[in-house]
């Protein structure tokens, strides 16, 4: 299937454009935080440098979802997004302050809102019984464009200058921006809601408890990642003399297993387990990941656990992500998808940030322990999640027979 969705021209165009987004988003993310604290800068700092793009995308993702609902053109979006991480990693390169770096993380941020524009574009191409197929193949793009983005980073830190991985981000929006002007944007006017109309379904979403809690365990679950594998994790393999290319690696391997994960999540571990115990046991799997780094010195330990934590993340995240638009309408989809991709924004801003203060004020197992702590809580009320997605569906049948072959879609076309 993906062999003859990837005949286009069109379509590979617009994939390659996904990849060089994924990797001007994420490029620097596994070295930042270890490169920073080694220069002295302060680990509470540090902290809300990494976290300025989870707190970008948490302000910009909702109005976004809501916008795409409206505008006749998505692509002036996606290019006007391109040309922050462009200007702003240059300028953190030649005068690296904790100001510079923090609005060059933030515009990583703000470009990061846009990837549900990727998917509505990228949908487009397609006849609409091909749509689940063709999100899913886009999906491909996330980790392909962060390994790329790893492995490059990590060989130009390794053999040049220490910030010469800045300019990885401004290169590959740079590509990306040159290769929107070939997108073809199809435009239906008739079909387009009004935004009164967008207002009045951000409203219907905003009052939706279901959305709210579910949110809120996402929040937890993608916190573990931003607050381990991009700041705890890299930090601690530094002070055991870690390179950069240990670093590479620690982060590829949480890739690597992230994905796999995810593919295996509808095919095996929903059919067998079910949504509740694939999350349940994917946020313990997160919480044994976590735990046992700060309790051992051995890499090969640490590199094991860091594909758990891959793992893990891939099994409980996949879970809220399918809930978080399942019993949706087809038109509010997009919304519901903003508002949920805001809510576990949360998780991406206050991850690094607590890390940071703990770090600074505690010790690094401190930060581990805590967040140990929240993955117990989230398996705990996990279950209760669940049930209140399906006390909705019980409300809302007709919703359901829409939007059940839709929802693995929206599903596999989201991950960041």
């Amino acid at each position: 299937m993906f062999r003859a969705l990837f005949s286009r021209s069109e379509v590979r165009l617009f994939f390659t454009i996904s990849v060089l987004f994924f990797i001007c988003i994420h490029s620097i993310d596994a070295f930042l935080a270890p490169m920073l604290i080694s220069e002295g800068m302060q680990p509470e700092v540090v902290g809300m440098i990494m976290g300025a793009s989870g707190l970008a995308t948490l302000l910009v993702r909702f109005p976004i979802g809501i916008l795409s609902d409206v505008v006749k053109s998505r692509k002036i979006f996606i290019q006007l997004s391109l040309l922050l991480p462009l200007v702003t990693w240059p300028i953190a390169y030649f005068e690296p302050t904790a100001v510079t770096l923090y609005l060059a993380k933030a515009a990583d941020g703000f470009t990061a809102a846009t990837w549900v524009l990727y998917n509505i574009l990228f949908i487009r191409y397609f006849d609409r019984k091909d749509a689940p197929a063709a999100v899913a193949l886009l999906a491909l793009a996330g980790p392909l464009g962060v390994f790329l983005g790893n492995c490059i980073g990590g060989t130009l830190i390794h053999f040049f200058d220490k910030s010469i991985g800045y300019f990885v981000s401004s290169v590959a929006a740079l590509l990306a921006l040159i290769l929107t002007f070939r997108i073809k944007e199809f435009h239906d006017a008739a079909s387009a809601p009004t935004l009164r109309a967008c207002v009045t379904s951000a409203k219907r979403q905003l009052g939706d408890s279901s959305v709210w809690f579910i949110g809120l365990l996402a929040t937890i679950v993608i916190l573990v990642p931003f607050a381990t594998r991009d700041t705890l994790t890299p930090i601690y393999a530094q002070q055991l003399g870690a390179k950069a290319g240990i670093l590479t690696l620690l982060s590829n391997l949480h890739l690597i297993f992230y994905a796999l994960a995810i593919a295996l999540c509808s095919s095996v571990f929903y059919k067998r387990l079910g949504l509740a115990n694939t999350a349940v046991i994917g946020i313990m799997l997160q919480l044994v990941s976590t735990l046992g780094v700060p309790f051992t010195s051995n890499m090969y330990l640490i590199y094991l656990l860091q594909s758990v934590g891959g793992f893990s993340f891939g099994m409980a995240f996949a879970v809220f992500m399918s809930l978080s638009v399942v019993n949706t309408v087809e038109d509010e989809q997009s919304t519901r998808m903003g508002l949920f991709q805001t809510i576990y924004s949360c998780g991406m801003f206050a991850g690094p940030v607590l890390m940071g203060v703990m770090l600074q004020h505690i010790n690094l197992s401190s930060g581990y322990l805590f967040i140990s702590g929240l993955c117990l809580l989230a398996a705990v009320l996990t279950p209760l999640a669940v049930r209140s997605v399906n006390q909705r569906q019980n409300k809302k049948p007709d919703a359901i027979a829409e939007t059940n072959n839709l929802a693995p879609a929206q599903d596999y076309g989201n991950k960041i």
